[in-house]
């Protein structure tokens, strides 16, 4: 929870300053940041099946093999990341002029992309780290990290943006080097911390012997079809937000607002969530199958009690929000409605999130993807109409988000009561 709070605090900051930049800025921010998510979607669901396998073995208590799995992942993670280097510095550009209406906010978009792409392969070490950390139980240092990011990260967005301490007056393009930066003071905390501590030695953290392909193709049978579910997940709110464009640069603004918003607030439901995967994996490693809906019940309870706080401030004292973001009555006024309604989804994202992430603890990661596609396709079916061809304002677009929390819930409450889940094996 504290890591991804402050991963998302630094999000909401470089919106923030966007505000104060100009409307293009804050328009083209969070699409673009959406766009960078999207591609980060393929190493995060690559470790989530490494993290399964990984959380599985402790439950078994096998430290080498963990060792072995880590390493391997390292490795080839590392490749992947040199890919999607290659795609964003040089096919993302041509790929996605075509789909901004305003050349003003495609330009400043690639503007913050060009300094984030070197970013993937810290983003890459981040995941393999994480997964690593949550699933043997050793989660303060990732803690330690997130709290470095955002000091460094506050300091250099402030002084890029808007020029200060002697650094360049960079405006968006300071926001998405502010990121690079940060995000490379983090990896080398993490990676200084488990080259010097015990665990690098318990478990033959770093010893790269050969390259076990077995290993790597097993983690991959699982997190295959977690990749897609991600990258289509975020990629349909890609087209989403591409649709709000053609809506005008306000609504774009407004919509990015309600987005950060959702972003920060729903952190709480995020870490919960994340963790869901390791504990049902780690429990069912110990042949626990009978205790996973108390487990699932009692992590319910604790991101609803959350959510549900969240919601009440949301609902009642919705400018308070906005107000971090723009003092532009226009973008204001926009943006009441959406940040309500994506108040609102945080109760029922706390249900349907960690039900998802159950199904995929269980190691059932392909009908996961299935659940997500049935989900998606829904989600986009009901954006199409109320956007493309009932034209609908912009507070009722955003009533999609209800449609997709509640369809993915039922379906995954449908598989996990079916028991269809105790024929996996990780």
């Amino acid at each position: 929870m504290v890591s991804s709070l402050f991963n998302n605090l630094i999000s909401l900051i470089g919106v923030a300053f966007m505000g104060r930049v100009g409307e293009t800025e804050l328009a083209a921010c969070g699409v673009a940041a959406l766009i960078y998510i999207t591609i980060t979607m393929i190493p995060y669901g690559l470790s989530v099946g490494f993290q399964i396998i990984i959380a599985r073995r402790a439950g078994e208590n096998n430290p080498e093999s963990i060792g072995r799995i880590f390493n391997n992942n390292l490795i080839f993670l590392m490749g992947v990341a040199v890919l999607l280097y290659a795609f964003l510095q040089f096919m993302a550009p041509i790929l996605l002029k075509p789909m901004f209406s305003s050349p003003e906010v495609y330009a400043a978009g690639m503007t913050y992309l060009k300094y984030r792409n070197i970013e993937i392969f810290f983003a890459v070490f981040a995941f393999t780290l994480l997964g690593f950390y949550t699933s043997v139980g050793q989660n303060q240092i990732i803690s330690y990290s997130a709290i470095l990011m955002l000091v460094v990260n506050v300091f250099f967005s402030y002084n890029l943006v808007f020029g200060g301490m002697g650094l360049p007056e960079m405006g968006i393009g300071g926001a998405g080097l502010a990121n690079l930066i940060s995000a490379s003071a983090a990896c080398l905390l993490n990676f200084g911390y488990l080259f010097v501590s015990p665990l690098r030695a318990r478990f033959g953290l770093f010893k790269f012997d050969k390259f076990d392909w077995p290993i790597v193709k097993k983690g991959l049978e699982l997190s295959g079809p977690v990749v897609l579910q991600h990258m289509l997940s975020t990629g349909t709110w890609v087209i989403f937000f591409l649709m709000i464009e053609k809506m005008g640069p306000p609504a774009l603004a407004a919509s990015n607002v309600a987005k950060e918003v959702y972003m920060v607030l729903g952190v709480t439901t995020w870490g919960v969530a994340n963790a869901t995967n390791s504990l049902v994996s780690n429990l069912l490693g110990q042949k626990r199958h009978d205790e996973m809906f108390d487990l699932i019940k009692k992590v319910v309870l604790i991101a609803l009690a959350f959510s549900f706080a969240f919601f009440l401030f949301i609902i009642l004292f919705p400018q308070v929000f906005i107000g971090i973001f723009t003092n532009d009555p226009t973008i204001t006024a926009l943006a009441t409605g959406p940040v309500r309604i994506v108040g609102t989804c945080l109760v029922m994202m706390a249900v349907s999130s960690v039900l998802f992430r159950a199904v995929t603890g269980t190691g059932a990661t392909r009908y996961s993807l299935l659940l997500e596609l049935i989900t998606l396709i829904v989600y986009m079916v009901y954006v199409i109409i109320i956007i493309k061809v009932l034209d609908v304002n912009l507070t009722i677009a955003w009533t999609s988000e209800f449609v997709y929390w509640l369809v993915l819930a039922w379906l995954c409450w449908t598989y996990l009561k079916s028991g269809a889940w105790k024929r996996h094996r990780v």
